[in-house]
């Protein structure tokens, strides 16, 4: 069943702020983006604009975020009024999606993840390849297909993630848990990753790099090493990056 990201986008924004997800998931996020500096750049399954005002912040040019999600757009748009920062913000389906506009940098921070078939992936690779200028780069960080760890592993990060089954399309549930013990669910879903090669390959999209989630220097500062070592051992999460090809 799809997540109903309406229903908890405040519960979703808030594990924006555990630990893992600034040390390991953002650190690794920007490791693949690079230099921003006057880029135009599409933040696609953008949520509340996380990573849309830091990419701003960061020197981007302009920074359009999509998302499915009515309830996260308003957080994002809600966010904006309050600091101007010249974000523009679009409620819409991505396999849908048709801005009339080239990017220099396309990044999602989970998106491939909620395709179910091969054909949704390819799609999505479609839609992005057609956003982006020749020689525009595509960078994200996905639910790592090769990802083999019971639920427990991950829960001292405060989520654990529970895969269906490893055939493709099965479902894998993520759990964020709040302090008092409740927790919020997200489902993705499970493509192999030579099924992400495949579609992107097919869309025009090539380089094709598989990158490992690293923690910040900050993050080992502040917890410590041995804090880190399952995520870093089992990499429940993942980078991808890739290029459309100069015509």
């Amino acid at each position: 069943m799809a997540t109903d990201y309406n229903a908890i986008a405040k519960e979703y924004q808030a594990s924006k702020l555990l630990p893992w997800r600034n040390h390991v998931e953002s650190h690794t996020f920007f490791e693949l983006a690079g230099d921003l500096a006057n880029l135009d750049v599409l933040d696609l399954a953008c949520g509340e604009g996380f990573y849309t005002r830091q990419i701003k912040y960061r020197g981007a040019a302009q920074v359009i975020g999509v998302d499915i999600s009515d309830g996260m757009i308003r957080l994002a748009r809600e966010a904006e009024a309050a600091s101007q920062l010249g974000l523009r913000y679009y409620c819409q389906d991505v396999l849908l999606l048709d801005l009339d506009k080239k990017f220099d940098l396309i990044c999602a921070s989970y998106l491939l993840n909620y395709a179910r078939t091969s054909d949704e992936l390819y799609q999505m690779s479609r839609v992005i390849a057609n956003h982006l200028k020749p020689g525009g780069r595509f960078i994200t960080i996905n639910s790592n297909p090769d990802y083999r760890g019971v639920a427990a592993i991950m829960f001292p990060y405060g989520f654990t993630r529970e895969n269906d089954s490893y055939e493709e399309g099965a479902a894998i549930t993520y759990r964020f848990y709040q302090s008092d013990a409740s927790h919020i669910a997200v489902t993705n879903y499970h493509l192999e990753r030579s099924t992400h090669e495949t579609a992107l390959q097919l869309a025009g999209l090539s380089q094709i790099q598989w990158h490992s989630v690293k923690v910040s220097p900050e993050g080992i500062e502040t917890h410590g090493r041995d804090y880190w070592s399952a995520i870093l051992s089992w990499q429940p999460i993942v980078g991808l990056s890739c290029v459309r090809a100069k015509v």
